[in-house]
């Protein structure tokens, strides 16, 4: 543990959580990663949102609200000399209760928040590009757990794994149906003709902070965009393709193996990255 950090609301330069913890145990809880420029977290309301209607769907009442994370965030900037950072809210179902899977009786859910310096993808890197990589392992648009940025990462673990073993950036993952999903820990656009693609949420996909962000700026500047299912010789056509994410904002992708080969950003991926950081330093 480097900095400070609050564990259930105490600063603290280290730390335990239990280990009987479901958390620990049972990867039961969900996180979000904000971003924080400035010292001041960005679009906290739209990650506090997103955690909230995951902890309803789990049964999972938050010990915080908004206002509580948002001071929290302040603390730890302030006690780590953050600027450019990443905070991290972590709440997990906590302990007390009986062993197993059942989840009456634990009514002390356990939180912890990190902030800790962060650097953004310098121009290089972004000149550069990212490499997508399809993988094997399919996501399933039904599954209970699509849509839920919960702490049981496994399968977005062996989905990077398996791409960093083709010497890729991040992945390509497909539904069962064969459309595209998304990465990892991205979320896919590709751009045809001036126009903007990127798979629907019934895909199974994440909703991305930074993903909405994108949506809402296109029709404001006159980009034309739709969201649906794709089969992968989609982007065998696409002018551009880029990935985003809170930490990535807006990368672009010049190599998708086997399916898209072009290099540098295109016009349209840096317009909307020139628009989101706008946003930034607004």
């Amino acid at each position: 543990m480097t900095g400070f950090v609050i564990i259930n609301g105490e600063v603290a330069s280290k730390g335990a959580i239990s280990i009987d913890d479901r958390g620990y145990t049972l990867g039961d809880g969900l996180f979000e990663t904000i971003p924080i420029y400035g010292g001041r977290p960005f679009m906290l309301d739209r990650h506090f949102s997103r955690m909230t209607d995951g902890a309803k769907k789990i049964g999972l009442e938050l010990p915080l609200d908004e206002a509580h994370a948002r001071d929290a965030i302040a603390v730890l900037v302030e006690r780590n000399s953050i600027e450019t950072g990443v905070a991290r809210l972590t709440v997990s179902r906590g302990r007390g209760g009986p062993r197993g899977y059942g989840i009456e009786g634990f009514n002390a859910p356990t939180w912890t928040l990190t902030c800790r310096p962060y650097t953004c993808l310098l121009a290089n890197e972004r000149d550069s590009g990212f490499t997508l990589s399809p993988v094997s392992i399919l996501i399933d648009p039904k599954s209970p757990l699509r849509g839920l940025k919960t702490i049981s990462c496994m399968e977005s673990i062996l989905i990077l794994a398996q791409a960093k073993r083709l010497k890729a950036d991040e992945a390509v993952a497909f539904t069962r149906e064969g459309n595209i999903a998304s990465g990892a820990a991205v979320n896919i656009f590709w751009v045809k003709d001036g126009k903007l693609f990127t798979p629907s949420l019934s895909c199974g996909i994440l909703a991305g902070v930074t993903r909405g962000i994108i949506l809402e700026l296109a029709p404001q500047n006159a980009i034309e965009s739709e969201e649906g299912m794709y089969n992968p010789e989609t982007l065998k056509q696409a002018d551009e393709v880029f990935v985003t994410n809170s930490l990535l904002m807006v990368a672009p992708v010049t190599t998708v193996i086997g399916l898209f080969n072009k290099p540098g950003p295109g016009a349209v991926t840096e317009k909307l990255y020139n628009l989101y950081a706008g946003l930034i330093k607004a």
